[in-house]
């Protein structure tokens, strides 16, 4: 049974999150990927890995995206 998309994001209070618009895409993009691997027989973890470190990347050197 395919996870429902809104109900997905609903488990993170993305809203109250520091994060700039790039860094949320890509945290977006991170989470998305992860939901399709739970749901899949396909190998995604490079997938994972790939969006994750990009996430990374980014907040690494965004100041709002390091905001406490």
């Amino acid at each position: 049974m395919p996870i429902d998309r809104d109900q997905f994001f609903a488990l993170w209070r993305v809203q109250d999150i520091p994060a700039c618009d790039v860094g949320m895409d890509l945290a977006r993009a991170f989470l998305e990927t992860c939901g399709r691997a739970l749901e899949s027989t396909e190998d995604e973890e490079f997938t994972i890995i790939q969006r994750w470190r990009a996430y990374s990347r980014h907040r690494a050197t965004c100041e709002k995206c390091n905001e406490v």
